[in-house]
């Protein structure tokens, strides 16, 4: 059985992902555009990542970008995000 991340911290690291890809993850929550369900997801799949310590790395060296690395497991999420 594979063992998740730390659960504080991948959550800030889905939190900080999606806004630096320009996503505010609250107000999507707010205009019904991601269900809470849809939310908690995200940050599963963040905490099976094996890259999190390359995610923190990218973060730290980046602004703004236009999607989050390629390893992302919340890649297409961001994705249909970005373009509501």
């Amino acid at each position: 059985m594979q063992t998740l991340g730390d659960l504080r911290k991948h959550y800030w690291l889905t939190l900080t992902t999606a806004k630096t890809c320009g996503i505010d993850l609250g107000e999507a929550l707010r205009e019904g555009l991601l269900s809470r369900d849809e939310y908690a997801d995200a940050v599963g799949r963040c905490r099976s990542c094996p890259e999190p310590e390359a995610c923190r790395s990218w973060l730290t060296s980046t602004e703004t970008a236009e999607a989050p690395p390629a390893y992302c497991r919340n890649a297409a999420l961001f994705a249909e995000l970005r373009a509501l």
